[in-house]
């Protein structure tokens, strides 16, 4: 008897200990199989955690794609209330709702400087920070047209824009907005946090970027979209004077037959500053070839993406539980809309999302990012809010807690076959 009232008075204190416990609480409890030490450093198991474990002498069984009977069983009590909850939520329109909009009032914004710190002022507002050739590329528009340098290269068919508008002095002495609208300024349709616009073209929403794999870092590219086409990125080299290059060559080909004449001048002028300054003029440099090795798996937009991977103990990613073929069509099927289908497809991307917050549970990061690039490379209007949480929660967990803030004010604001261009930018241009 004496033994039975140690116990529970053990048991009561191992208990205490468990609920001060800041850290998580896995989900599988005592039945946890993860001996990984990133898993048990940010979650809690019961106090019976390792008798259980070594009395039933539980192996890791290798990671499955697909739900085991056991996790389906448990969540069929749920599966109705989870379809509806999600059926609601897709029905909901994800741009910003009257409440929403109506609350940002601007009469208490104050004035940006009329003389920016141009460095401070792009880090500040968009994130991120710019490259040399970036600032190169300016000065060389400022030789070919003095008042309007981010006109330089009208004439055949680009516009210098984003960042630039700091450069322009568009940003200078108008009203402070809302962090998050700067964010999305130039953000096009498909464009993933990962990229930044710089440059726009003259229809189909073509424009190109700078790509980074960090916000802390600076870019690794430039690519360019159509938005009008499709949500494929093609990669255009390593530098911006490069990918305005390879832009004219191709312009030889397609671009109007009398702004053709501008082009050869043009491109003399490029290949001056990128002798000059010792730049690279392939679409595919050593530097972008080395990236490529280090890429997880092709996304949606044909560009890949990088996670913290360990390859010994396959950590940080695995694959989805759906082929990319069959998530194409079923997402294709989403974005018809099929009513009498709509309930058997959301209980199919349900399983989906599952398999992701599992994955993400037991550190494998990479796979909800997955997840959400190519749902935001395929385009499906209703699943804005589902990318927005797969990518903000995983790149907080990675520590780019920069491309998080760009994805949700992105997603917020999302519309198809437009830009989000700040409005106070028409004052000035």
């Amino acid at each position: 008897m004496a033994d039975s009232d140690n116990n529970e008075k053990k048991l009561s204190k191992d208990d205490e200990e468990f609920v001060k416990d800041p850290r998580i609480v896995c989900r599988y409890g005592a039945k946890c199989y993860q001996k990984n030490p990133t898993h048990l450093k940010n979650y809690k198991h019961p106090s019976n955690y390792k008798r259980v474990a070594q009395r039933q002498n539980v192996i890791p069984p290798k990671k499955k794609f697909k739900l085991d009977e056991d996790t389906i069983q448990k969540g069929e009590q749920k599966k109705k209330a989870v379809i509806q909850e999600t059926l609601g939520s897709l029905n909901m329109n994800n741009d910003l709702n009257e409440d929403e909009k109506n609350s940002r009032n601007n009469d208490n914004l104050e004035r940006t400087p009329k003389n920016v710190d141009v460095e401070k002022f792009i880090e500040e507002k968009f994130l991120v920070k710019m490259p040399s050739d970036f600032f190169e590329f300016w000065k060389l528009c400022t030789t070919l047209n003095k008042n309007k340098p981010e006109e330089a290269f009208r004439d055949v068919g680009l516009t210098l824009v984003g960042p630039y508008d700091v450069l322009a002095g568009k940003f200078n002495d108008v009203l402070e907005q809302p962090a998050e609208n700067y964010l999305v300024h130039w953000r096009f349709y498909y464009d993933p946090p990962e990229c930044q616009t710089v440059l726009i073209g003259d229809n189909k929403g073509y424009h190109i970027g700078y790509y980074r794999d960090s916000p802390k870092d600076l870019p690794e590219f430039l690519v360019s979209n159509s938005e009008e086409v499709d949500g494929t990125f093609q990669i255009m080299g390593d530098n911006i004077f490069t990918a305005v290059y390879l832009y004219l060559e191709n312009f030889k080909k397609t671009g109007d037959i009398f702004k053709k004449m501008n082009v050869g001048n043009f491109q003399l002028k490029i290949k001056r500053k990128i002798d000059e300054l010792q730049l690279d003029l392939s679409d595919r440099s050593d530097k972008i070839r080395k990236r490529e090795r280090k890429t997880i798996t092709k996304s949606f937009s044909k560009l890949g993406f990088i996670v913290p991977y360990n390859r010994k103990t396959q950590v940080g990613y695995r694959p989805l539980c759906i082929s990319n073929k069959d998530l194409v069509k079923l997402l294709t099927d989403i974005q018809i809309g099929i009513p009498e289908k709509k309930q058997s497809l959301l209980s199919k991307f349900q399983n989906i999302l599952t398999n992701v917050n599992i994955a993400t549970d037991e550190c494998d990061f990479g796979t909800g990012i997955e997840l959400g690039l190519d749902i935001l490379a395929h385009g499906v209007d209703c699943l804005n809010r589902t990318v927005s949480r797969c990518l903000a929660t995983n790149y907080r967990l990675i520590n780019k807690e920069e491309f998080a803030k760009i994805v949700e004010a992105h997603m917020k604001n999302r519309k198809r076959g437009s830009k989000f261009k700040l409005s106070i930018i028409s004052e000035t241009s």
